[in-house]
């Protein structure tokens, strides 16, 4: 007689424990749970499955003939529907959403680890930067920490000459506080050192700098927001750049014309008049075709004959 038992744990701690006989030539086969029969079936010669309920749970016992004999094996069935199976399945999905939430929660607290580590690496980037910052270059988060926590004052610019044509840059400036803020980066060879705005840089333009109290050294600098000396130098730069490359025309005739092109078209427009003498190969912004299609407009040639006739 083949006898076989198993202990079952159930999820409360319980100890369970099965049995079963099956004789060997009678065939007949018993299963009791904790000392109590609960299947009995006679002349068992071929495979077969046993189910019975242990609590809540629907255990199944198998018998499985072979060449060799006959061989037993003991299984809680977790997938038929039952209500603890049932009840598992929610918990199932419960944990699931669980673990959704938790792996979520972890992937957004690394990005947000990770984004923070880069504006961090922005702000010291910028704190190391050479040279000014130009206002529109500045990050959108950069941007709004200035917007709402900034200073504005003036910052003003000194070209220096060096060894084999190199000019380097030099700007600072003063901030409420007190505290002096500078900086350098190098212009390069070219002969022209053009702006954010269009405008070549002079030697003490000066420009509104926007900049953190706490930390100065985080500023940015509005090159669309030149101060007045500046544009007055601008007005007096339009006017010579006119008269130099139109010398029939007297110094007051382009004294005028260009307060003409400031009141109608804006100071960026002093601009053209500045660069006349420039491609449009060697500056597609402002050259002397953008020049000429200025010169050339109908009320600008209006006001220039009702204004400047007799200058």
């Amino acid at each position: 007689m083949a006898q076989v038992g198993w202990v079952y744990l159930d999820n409360r701690g319980g100890q369970h424990r099965i049995g079963l006989y099956h004789g060997d030539q009678s065939g007949h086969l018993v299963i009791h749970c904790n000392l109590r029969v609960v299947q009995i079936d006679f002349s068992v010669q071929e495979s077969k499955t046993y189910s019975f309920f242990i609590d809540d749970e629907f255990c199944e016992i198998s018998v499985q003939r072979g060449s060799g004999g006959f061989s037993y094996d003991f299984q809680v069935n977790k997938t038929v529907d039952t209500p603890r199976n049932r009840e598992r399945k929610e918990e199932g999905r419960q944990n699931n959403r669980y673990l959704i939430y938790m792996v979520s929660a972890l992937v957004v607290l690394v990005l947000c680890f990770m984004f923070g580590m880069q504006q961090y690496q922005r702000w010291l980037q910028a704190q190391r930067s050479p040279g000014p910052i130009p206002l529109e270059q500045v990050s959108s988060e950069t941007m709004l920490l200035l917007r709402t926590q900034g200073e504005t004052t003036e910052a003003r610019f000194f070209l220096v000459q060096g060894q084999q044509q190199k000019r380097t840059v030099f700007y600072g400036f003063s901030t409420l506080e007190g505290k002096q803020v500078s900086g350098q980066f190098p212009s390069g060879p070219s002969e022209l050192v053009l702006m954010p705005n269009g405008f070549p840089l002079m030697d003490q333009d000066a420009f509104e700098v926007r900049y953190l109290p706490n930390s100065p050294e985080m500023h940015a600098v509005d090159f669309f927001q030149p101060t007045q000396s500046t544009l007055a130098a601008y007005l007096r730069r339009a006017a010579a750049s006119e008269h130099d490359a139109h010398p029939e025309k007297s110094d007051r005739h382009a004294q005028c014309f260009a307060e003409i092109i400031l009141v109608a078209r804006g100071w960026p427009s002093l601009a053209h008049l500045i660069l006349q003498g420039q491609t449009v190969q060697e500056n597609d912004r402002h050259n002397n075709e953008s020049y000429l299609r200025l010169v050339r407009s109908t009320d600008i040639q209006t006001r220039v004959a009702e204004q400047c006739w007799d200058q």
